[in-house]
């Protein structure tokens, strides 16, 4: 289904309303007790009264041991006479009046200031023998209701306080819940539609693929992938920048949506790679002109700002389920083999599965497991193919080739198998075993002539390639004059800067570096003086038919003149005739190497070839 070219932006969410009801409740707990903090004060106050009142009633019985008789009708002794008349108001009790147990008033004193904070407090005596009557006394609270006020109001502030920093958290809690809230919607929204163009992520494609799936096998229909990869994307972003880069995308993502109907999916699923769902297709053909329509749309010319236009092409892999796979994941597997093969083709093109490319499939995962094996038993070996100056013939170098047999199918080209270590990531240790091996084969011949060493530009982007070249050398003992690595010119497409940098660190450790391949990538006469090259390697695609086309003759001698412009030494590569020989010696071309020479070798054949020149005529490295 069509999709905005830009993700809709997430509203807020409401603060949840069960923080906002515990944030009142809150409140309103605080409020309620300072309301009743004054009723607190007064119990408190009373029960305090009342407390001392029986304190003074039972001191009183204590000291006087004839009061509790009197109290309960006994009659009055001039000793017990004197103790009625010791007993007195005073301090902070304002009035006393002490009853015996008939109600007779046997203490009456002071009189209570009416102005004062007072409370009046009745309390039953008891003594050993049992009730013996009753004290009334009004209190002077004064003191100790401000005493109390005060604690009250320290409470009361701890209260405000409590009350208030727990409105403050739960609100916090909600503002946090909401961030949260907002935070997952709009991180669901982003693992669903993409950034940049607003179609659907790779999630959820596979999601609407599965549901595509389903629909397909209860209706007996059939349901197209369509996997699309761009050609010459790459150089849009590195000429005109990424933020160009991405409005051509999302250009790219409305021409897909124009051409798509409605319940069709458009998704993109990384870089410059998109993919289709076909919902319903009631015949295979239907699929195929589909994809005409797609590449079509993406090829024609991108009008943008600044009078620029740019082109760009798409490759486009299909497979139709039921016929090419029941489920998604299989589906989408065989719908990047078409794709896989249509990246090979010279031209942008459009390819169906076939089952063909599920048998290759399994001999590159089969090839791939015994390339691991073969690295970590060392069953790898390096032939050596000798490169000589042409203007004299002497020996100067060879260059280490990498070599697998097989134990059970034979020879396997490296072409077979280095773009398939580069795409798992085993060139990494397999170019650290060359490099290590090529110097210690290197250390031991009889004369000092250079080793060439390819390197790929997956192990400049990994990191770590000058200490594993520094460490190849120290641990064999080769100088570094006598170590050449040769990098190919798609290496100065990616991070020029960061190329210059790391090619200049290896050229500190005296290693010297070569440009292999020279003229058949991407040559930029802007960057290449910049580069710390001393060598070019003229591809053998310019000396095949050397002699049979004077353009080529032309393109040799211009490589050879620049080579020269910028001190560097000019090396033909793939020389096979001495016509071949003759017309680069006439071009002024430096060093040689190919089948005229000699074929790569083993390396003990390699140290006889040096034994042999040595004892012909000393020969000085070039």
């Amino acid at each position: 289904m069509a999709r905005p070219a830009r993700p809709a932006s997430i509203a807020p969410s409401p603060t949840p309303p069960v923080a906002a009801l515990l944030a009142l409740l809150a409140l309103l707990v605080a409020a309620l007790a300072l309301l009743a903090s004054n009723a607190m004060t007064e119990r408190l106050l009373r029960a305090d009264a009342r407390a001392r009142i029986e304190s003074l009633g039972t001191d009183l019985l204590r000291r006087s041991p004839e009061l509790g008789p009197m109290l309960r009708g006994g009659g009055v002794s001039d000793a017990g006479l004197a103790t009625l008349e010791g007993i007195r108001a005073g301090g902070d009790v304002l009035q006393l009046r002490l009853l015996g147990t008939d109600g007779r008033v046997l203490v009456s004193d002071g009189a209570p200031d009416l102005a004062a904070a007072t409370i009046a407090t009745r309390v039953a005596l008891r003594d050993a023998e049992g009730p013996a009557g009753t004290l009334e006394a009004v209190l002077d609270q004064a003191p100790r209701r401000a005493l109390f006020r005060d604690a009250v109001r320290l409470a009361e502030g701890s209260i405000a306080m409590f009350g208030g920093a727990a409105f403050a958290l739960l609100v916090w809690l909600a503002l946090r819940r909401q961030r949260e809230s907002t935070a997952e919607a709009q991180a669901s929204f982003l693992r669903r539609h993409d950034a940049t163009t607003g179609l659907a992520t790779h999630a959820e494609f596979r999601e609407r693929l599965d549901a595509a799936l389903a629909m397909a096998r209860e209706q007996e229909w059939q349901v197209g992938v369509q996997v699309i990869d761009l050609r010459r994307f790459r150089e849009v972003n590195e000429t005109h920048g990424h933020a160009t880069g991405d409005l051509v995308l999302s250009l790219i993502a409305s021409r897909l949506r124009g051409v798509m109907r409605r319940g069709d999916t458009v998704a993109r699923l990384a870089g410059d790679r998109f993919a289709i769902v076909q919902s319903v297709l009631h015949e295979a053909g239907a699929a195929a002109r589909l994809a005409e329509r797609l590449a079509a749309a993406v090829a024609a010319p991108f009008a943008l700002p600044g009078n620029l236009s740019i082109t760009v092409a798409a490759d486009i892999g299909l497979a139709i389920a039921p016929h090419d796979g029941a489920d998604a994941e299989t589906l989408l597997d065989r719908a990047e083999k078409a794709l896989a093969i249509a990246r090979a083709e010279p031209d942008a093109a459009i390819r169906s599965f076939e089952p063909a490319l599920d048998a290759e499939a399994r001999r590159q995962r089969e090839i791939e497991r015994d390339l691991r094996a073969a690295i970590a038993d060392g069953a790898l070996t390096l032939h050596y193919q000798p490169q000589f100056r042409l203007r004299d013939h002497a020996l100067v170098g060879f260059e280490a080739l990498l070599r697998w047999h097989h134990p059970e199918r034979g020879m396997i080209p490296p072409g077979d198998f280095i773009p398939l270590a580069e795409r798992s990531g085993l060139i990494i240790p397999l170019g650290a075993w060359v490099l290590r091996a090529a110097c210690a084969e290197a250390a031991r011949w009889p004369v000092p002539v250079r080793v060439a060493v390819n390197l790929s530009p997956t192990q400049f982007r990994q990191g770590g390639l000058v200490g594993t070249i520094a460490d190849a050398l120290a641990t064999t003992g080769l100088p570094g004059h006598l170590l050449e690595l040769e990098v190919t010119e798609s290496l100065l497409q990616h991070d020029a800067e960061e190329t210059e940098r790391l090619l200049r660190a290896i050229r500190a450790l005296g290693v010297s570096i070569a440009m292999d391949d020279f003229g058949t990538g991407w040559s930029s006469l802007a960057h290449l003086w910049r580069f710390p090259f001393g060598k070019l390697k003229i591809d053998r695609a310019f000396i095949r038919d050397l002699g049979h086309d004077p353009r080529l003759s032309a393109i040799v001698a211009t490589i050879v003149a620049l080579g020269r412009i910028l001190g560097m030494t000019v090396v033909a590569e793939g020389v096979e005739t001495e016509e071949q020989a003759r017309l680069l010696a006439h071009e002024g071309c430096d060093q040689v190497q190919g089948w005229l020479y000699g074929r790569a070798m083993p390396a003990e054949d390699a140290r006889a070839l040096m034994a042999a020149q040595a004892e012909a005529a000393p020969r000085k490295v070039a």
